[in-house]
């Protein structure tokens, strides 16, 4: 299991640190702690990742179907 720190998964994911403690503090992002360290498993990361593409997709197509009516 591959594991990374909040500085690792911002690199993993091109964005910045304050993102990730933002999606952290919404409880949006899977990750778990030992002791008061963030830690995230990069395979329930890429899982939470590809979810969110799926959420973009349905959400685009809904708002193309509300548009054409």
């Amino acid at each position: 299991m591959q594991v990374f720190n909040v500085k690792e998964v911002a690199n993993y994911l091109n964005c910045s640190v304050s993102s990730i403690r933002s999606l952290v503090r919404n409880k949006e992002i899977p990750l778990f702690r030992i002791g008061s360290k963030l830690n995230f498993n990069k395979e329930a990361v890429d899982n939470w990742v590809h979810n969110q593409e799926i959420q973009n997709m349905q959400q685009e197509e809904y708002t193309t179907k509300i548009k054409s009516l």
